[in-house]
């Protein structure tokens, strides 16, 4: 108890949240890293653990000093070293993208006193939104992998870490994160088996089911977060929608690729879900009162 008292204390210490805010952007360049390695192999069928790090063009190996995130792509001036083949500037792309959200999820931790180990739930979640966003974006697919690896990854650190969402206790962390599963999971089976009968087509694809329930996974049951992400990235890919229609790139029957609009829904919860849903039900209150 004394030692959980002490690593709280120096979590949440003032004068040395900078160091801490430093290793937190270093750790997620490295996870930046990994999820490029992720959303490039994963969609190909190809391992992310025992296949050594390699240029696409080339399929030479990559040295380890020419693999270090950020540093070594300026350094070879965005070419391999063996066959001068292009490295697209979206590695370092997503490797800064990742550092940043890792900080600002470290940053809301801090901010708002919650459990140590929320903050591992925060970078399961947030590595989650930006593999499946560029995934989707690129060859229109949510992995499997990827959302079953988060939602049984997530179960088991629920029951080791209550903390994890939210919870005191290792039976109610890993309740907590089971039904928050099955809720995210069901809730949009729901919307995709109405959707299907009401438009006589496809409007919601499972990728996006399963999404949601990793989601689900990861933050436990909160019934907000359902209204939250539903809403918020609907109205995010309605509006990209309309701005594409008007551009003349889409027609109304066209598909949109949901995936990115929930995985910026997701992650506006982290930032400032819980404080937009209390603005909205005292807004309710007040105009009912008055």
């Amino acid at each position: 108890m004394e030692g959980q008292l002490l690593m709280v204390y120096i979590f949440y210490n003032t004068d040395i949240i900078p160091y801490y805010s430093l290793i937190i952007f270093l750790l997620g360049l490295c996870i930046g890293s990994f999820l490029n390695v992720c959303i490039w192999r994963i969609p190909r069928g190809e391992s992310v653990v025992f296949t050594p790090s390699h240029c696409p063009e080339c399929n030479k190996e990559i040295l380890w000093y020419d693999n270090l995130p950020v540093l070594s792509w300026i350094m070879l001036s965005g070419k391999c070293r063996w066959c001068g083949g292009k490295i697209s500037i979206r590695y370092i792309g997503i490797e800064l993208l990742t550092a940043v959200l890792f900080e600002i999820d470290y940053l809301r931790i801090v901010d708002m006193k919650l459990p140590l180990s929320m903050l591992l739930s925060y970078f399961v979640a947030t590595s989650l939104f930006v593999v499946c966003s560029f995934t989707d974006i690129k060859h229109k697919i949510i992995p499997n992998k990827v959302t079953y690896f988060v939602i049984i990854f997530s179960l088991i650190m629920a029951f080791i870490f209550p903390g994890y969402t939210g919870k005191n206790t290792r039976v109610f962390g890993l309740l907590n994160s089971f039904l928050g599963f099955v809720a995210g999971g069901g809730t949009f089976a729901l919307f995709s088996f109405a959707g299907r009968k009401i438009f006589k087509k496809e409007v919601l694809g499972f990728g996006d089911v399963k999404f949601m329930a990793a989601v689900g996974a990861c933050f436990g049951l909160v019934p907000a977060v359902w209204f939250f992400v539903i809403f918020i990235g609907s109205f995010l890919g309605l509006i990209f929608g309309v701005f594409l229609i008007l551009l003349g790139e889409k027609h109304f029957s066209s598909e949109i690729k949901f995936g990115p609009f929930l995985a910026i829904a997701g992650y506006l919860w982290i930032l400032l879900g819980p404080e937009l849903i209390d603005f909205y039900f005292k807004m309710i209150i007040n105009y009912f009162v008055a």
